[in-house]
């Protein structure tokens, strides 16, 4: 269902972007300066010279500077340069030199300055525009390519000499498997993609968070008794929510998989509500991280270059989950008990 709309003007004009607020917060101080030195231009024109008035256009200078606190000084100066030309042509009507001398410095610094935060915001932009795409691409080929080798190694071996049928079976069982995890990683880059692009699909239909839970148990029951760990899940919570089951499925599968790569028995996925959010913990007995190397979010995870490679999978597991939770509305934080660790996953609720 489509979000209820707003029930105040204000609150709408909060939801949109900070750079849409932004310009409407700079189009109504540029409205605001103009309009005062309008009025007090045409005060001066019906009443006696006064010095109050004669002062109105350069407070609103001050103010309007006051306003963007991000305007530096330099840029004022840098305004000022073009200043005495404009002030020389302006100057042809002495009735209103004065007035004219203050609005033009009041003009100039206005949209110099924002211009030139315009062109330094264009730029910071684009340079993170392009930090991101050579991180994502550097990830993206370093992942591909361990299934790429895998596949070539395991062919390669397999036509240096002869073999019966059994091993040439399990070579291409082998095979398979790398394909099957290439194209696991495939989707998950292109899930991080979209996500990126603000292009990410979420189906949404209710659903009960005892159920996904239920479903996450099913699914990983055998695996984990294989590896010898326990799994315990909560099914209890009674809450509901709005969302897409496969993503969501996808998003508690990572965390439990990245519990499992690092569980030494254990694995406990709990549930809660608090307030209108429902609290997923996904906690695992492994030996969790080192002291100097405890993020609080997936982000800082992913950033810390001396946080170990993870055996097997794509190694963009919890990027994944992050990306989902996000898509949902929800939030995932990392907390760091005695031994192991624990990620939380906020997601907001329909009812409970």
């Amino acid at each position: 269902m489509p979000d209820a709309l707003p029930s105040h003007p204000a609150r709408a004009f909060l939801r949109h972007p900070r750079p849409v607020r932004r310009g409407v917060q700079v189009a109504g101080a540029l409205v605001l300066l103009l309009g005062v030195i309008g009025a007090s231009t045409a005060l001066d024109l019906v009443l006696p010279p006064d010095n109050t008035f004669g002062a109105i256009p350069l407070l609103c200078v001050v103010v309007a500077i006051w306003l963007l606190p991000s305007w530096a000084a330099g840029l004022i100066a840098a305004a000022s340069l073009v200043q005495p030309a404009v002030l020389e042509a302006i100057g042809q009507w002495p009735p209103l030199t004065a007035d004219f001398q203050f609005i033009a410095v009041a003009v100039l610094t206005v949209f110099g300055t924002l211009t030139v935060n315009a062109l330094i915001r264009v730029g910071a932009e684009r340079e993170a525009l392009i930090d991101s795409l050579t991180h994502f691409t550097s990830e993206a080929a370093h992942e591909l390519n361990s299934p790429l080798s895998a596949i070539r190694v395991t062919a390669e071996v397999t036509l240096l000499q002869r073999r019966d049928a059994a091993r040439y079976v399990a070579s291409l069982e082998q095979i398979r498997d790398q394909a099957i995890r290439l194209s696991a990683l495939t989707e998950g880059l292109l899930l991080l993609a979209r996500k990126d692009a603000r292009t990410l699909y979420v189906r949404r239909v209710p659903l009960s968070l005892d159920d996904v839970m239920e479903q996450l148990y099913d699914r990983w029951r055998g695996p984990v008794e294989r590896a010898r760990v326990t799994l315990e899940v909560e099914r209890e919570s009674g809450a509901e929510l709005s969302g897409d089951p496969v993503l969501l499925g996808r998003l508690f599968d990572n965390l439990v998989d990245n519990a499992l790569r690092h569980a030494r028995g254990h694995i406990a996925v709990s549930t809660r509500v608090a307030g209108d959010t429902c609290v997923v913990g996904v906690e695992d007995d492994g030996g969790g991280l080192p002291t100097g190397h405890r993020p609080a979010s997936i982000d800082q995870l992913r950033r810390d270059t001396g946080f170990p490679t993870r055996s097997g999978g794509t190694g963009l597991g919890l990027s994944i989950a992050a990306a989902v939770a996000e898509a949902h509305g929800g939030t995932i934080r990392l907390e760091h008990p005695v031994g192991g660790l624990r990620i939380l996953v906020r997601l907001p609720v329909t009812s409970s």
